[in-house]
């Protein structure tokens, strides 16, 4: 029903995620929410950061109705995410995406334009899976090189999936 990024003021730059579930049948609705929780070791393994921000990289390579409503992401179709933390290295990380691959960008977020102020930048984009995934990849090694030389190595949060 409603999918929204609101800010997380805890820790500095950063979203948490507000995501409103229906349904007719309420064990559908208990079913996405176990789907979700049971999915979040994965989704959680290339989520990086360190005292100086965060990195989070996403990769799917077919859409779905979620990813269409939240991020306006072609249901069907491969689709990717990288958000960067401080925003520069977020806007290193688009860059670096679509000089990677062909790939569509499909939605970009900045500090006053789409993450409620916040310190990072939010690139989307879709296309073959053939190309999202190597953006994804490439936009990867480099962020998480230029976050790595503002800090310590920036570590995952679970095991990277990607």
């Amino acid at each position: 029903m409603s999918i929204e990024l609101a800010r997380d003021t805890k820790g500095g730059a950063g979203h948490g995620s507000l995501i409103i579930l229906g349904a007719e049948d309420v064990s559908d609705a208990r079913r996405a929410v176990e789907v979700t929780l049971g999915e979040l070791d994965r989704t959680f393994g290339d989520v990086y950061g360190n005292d100086a921000g965060h990195l989070e990289f996403q990769y799917t390579a077919r859409a779905s109705h979620a990813l269409n409503k939240a991020f306006g992401a072609p249901v069907g179709k491969a689709f990717g995410i990288t958000v960067g933390a401080p925003a520069a290295i977020g806007v290193v990380l688009a860059d670096t995406a679509v000089k990677a691959s062909t790939i569509d960008v499909i939605g970009y977020s900045s500090p006053a334009h789409g993450t409620s102020y916040s310190n990072e930048v939010i690139s989307c984009f879709t296309g073959d899976s053939g190309a999202v995934r190597p953006a994804i990849i490439a936009a990867r090694a480099t962020g998480l090189e230029l976050l790595g030389a503002m800090g310590d190595v920036p570590t995952s949060t679970t095991t990277p999936y990607i």
